[in-house]
């Protein structure tokens, strides 16, 4: 972490410590689901990785990617979500799963064990596949020659942002948030990309960067998030025990260290921004629209539920119904949550 001049650290430092310091950020451990702060799409439904995977088989067919593939999954949390994806594909082609390399990108070295014990008793010891896990996209040197499928879930709005107001930038001194004049840095990104927004997602840019400078083959990034087409008001907010809490009110009433560490601290996604920067470094936009037209259109999840609805029985099948409907509801996570895929096909 740099100080800028004056004692004054950038609140995007004072966001990446508060999420993932190694020592006591809040992503350090497994906090999401029931038992934690608020749920993602991987965790209300297994049918969210069932129809990723027949996205991946929509892409094979299109020959937008070939075999052997790589599918990587970026911040997995407790790899829910790439273990749903094998399970899936597995049982929709068990050649392509065969011929298929798993891997994590997790940076927080603190779930390394618990993605691969759990990656191991779900698909090592039913399928003999293994988990890869590297700390950084740059690491994934050995998947050069393979084509490589990407997948994140509620990546982008957990990366640390900056926050502009009247052309005044928030910064932490002396135990205090103050707001100070826009370092060059920030005020050239704005300028770059034509920010409105107040949350400024200035890590953007250096991931994206990082993640087309590879010299892959064939690949295609999809990612899901929290946020709109657009660029809203300021929205910056925190998760504690599944209840939302203004940051602002919070800082105004002296809360604000009462979270932090212990509680997620989160914005909306500008899916028009995103695509900017993607664009900017030659990537395709295939696709951006809402999850639940993704998953619906695109994925063909209802006709992957109606396959799996015998299995269940009459009280499962009223839960699993739930559980899809939270994904794709325009009340629930169908609307507000949005899918950006890309890839660097020409």
């Amino acid at each position: 972490m740099k100080d800028s001049i004056n004692g004054l650290i950038p609140f995007r430092h004072i966001m990446y410590k508060w999420l993932y310091d190694s020592n006591d950020g809040y992503y350090t451990n497994d906090r999401i689901g029931k038992g934690g702060d608020f749920y993602t799409s991987v965790s209300t439904s297994k049918f969210f990785g069932g129809a990723i995977s027949r996205y991946i088989l929509k892409m094979l067919e299109e020959e937008k990617l070939f075999l052997p593939l790589c599918i990587v999954e970026i911040g997995s949390n407790n790899a829910d979500l790439i273990c749903d994806i094998a399970e899936f594909l597995n049982a929709f082609n068990n050649e392509v799963f065969m011929k298929t390399t798993f891997y994590i990108i997790e940076p927080l070295k603190s779930l390394h064990n618990g993605q691969k014990e759990k990656f191991i008793q779900r698909i090592t010891k039913r399928f003999n596949k293994k988990l890869y896990i590297l700390e950084s996209i740059n690491r994934l040197n050995c998947a050069l020659n393979h084509d490589t499928f990407f997948i994140s879930n509620e990546l982008f709005d957990s990366m640390p942002c900056d926050i502009v107001i009247n052309n005044r930038m928030l910064y932490f001194k002396n135990n205090k948030l103050v707001f100070d004049r826009i370092d060059t840095t920030i005020q050239d990104f704005i300028n770059k990309y034509n920010i409105s927004t107040i949350e400024i997602p200035f890590f953007w840019e250096s991931f994206i960067k990082e993640l087309c400078s590879i010299e892959y083959k064939k690949w295609v990034f999809l990612t899901f998030d929290y946020g709109d087409f657009f660029a809203r008001d300021m929205n910056i907010r925190i998760y504690s025990k599944h209840k939302v809490f203004n940051f602002y009110e919070e800082w105004q009433n002296n809360n604000i260290m009462n979270f932090y560490g212990n509680s997620d601290i989160t914005y909306d996604v500008d899916f028009n921004l995103l695509k900017k920067i993607f664009e900017s470094n030659n990537i395709t936009i295939e696709k951006c629209i809402t999850q639940a037209k993704f998953l619906i259109e695109e994925c063909e999840i209802l006709d992957i539920f109606e396959c799996f609805m015998k299995n269940f029985s009459d009280v499962q099948l009223i839960k699993q119904k739930a559980s899809l409907n939270g994904l794709i509801a325009p009340n629930a996570m169908g609307e507000r949550f949005k899918a950006l895929c890309v890839s660097n096909s020409y």
